[in-house]
């Protein structure tokens, strides 16, 4: 099978793109994925490639409330896009990577471990988000976090750094910052794998969301 970046970029070529934001990870998700938002005039599409087969479903889980006569759903085995129907079923699909259905699936139950590389994650965006805006402000359950992620926080900030708070900001649509900021993803799951290790045994569950 081709690479998700392939595939993401396969997908995207087929559908109505005037204006795009390019994904480099989920910052919601534990798996790694390569995606864009596509935006075309009042119209948005979302096409998103991930590592593993069993992430479409799980993912897809999130969205299935918006599925109605104004969005709709096609997927491969490690991609779906989402969009206006007549996109949907317009789509071309990679020939390496066929669409074998317009539903959302049926998701598996995520291990232990995926459980807290997602909540990680989401952390991770959270925390970006709030050290772009107020970097010298600490969240009231920091404390609880760097018990939780040991290590992340600090990284998450190195991270922002080096891509640049004030990039960040200049992106005006706040809803849009995720994109800007998914270049750090790949780096950050790594240490939030390498938290998990540490915690493994002793992790519970955090009061309240990210």
């Amino acid at each position: 099978m081709a690479s998700m970046q392939s595939i993401a970029d396969q997908l995207r070529d087929s559908v109505p793109c005037e204006d795009a934001d390019a994904l480099l990870d989920d910052l919601s998700f534990w798996d790694a994925m390569r995606g864009f938002d596509c935006f075309n005039g009042g119209d948005a599409t979302f096409v998103r490639a991930y590592a593993h087969t069993a992430s479409v479903p799980q993912t897809l889980e999130d969205w299935a409330d918006t599925f109605n006569g104004e969005r709709a759903v096609a997927r491969g085995e490690n991609w779906y896009v989402i969009g206006p129907p007549a996109i949907v079923a317009a789509l071309d699909a990679p020939p390496d990577a066929p669409k074998i259905a317009r539903d959302a699936g049926s998701p598996t139950k995520l291990t232990a471990e995926q459980e807290y590389l997602t909540t990680c994650t989401q952390f991770v965006a959270s925390e970006g988000e709030r050290y772009v805006n107020n970097p010298d402000e600490r969240n009231e359950t920091a404390a609880q976090y760097d018990r939780l992620f040991p290590a992340v926080t600090a990284e998450v900030h190195r991270a922002v750094d080096s891509l640049g708070r004030d990039r960040i900001r200049k992106v005006p649509d706040t809803e849009r910052w995720a994109a800007a900021l998914s270049p750090i993803g790949p780096r950050l799951k790594a240490k939030c794998a390498t938290a998990y290790e540490k915690v493994a045994a002793t992790v519970s569950p955090v009061e309240g969301s990210p």
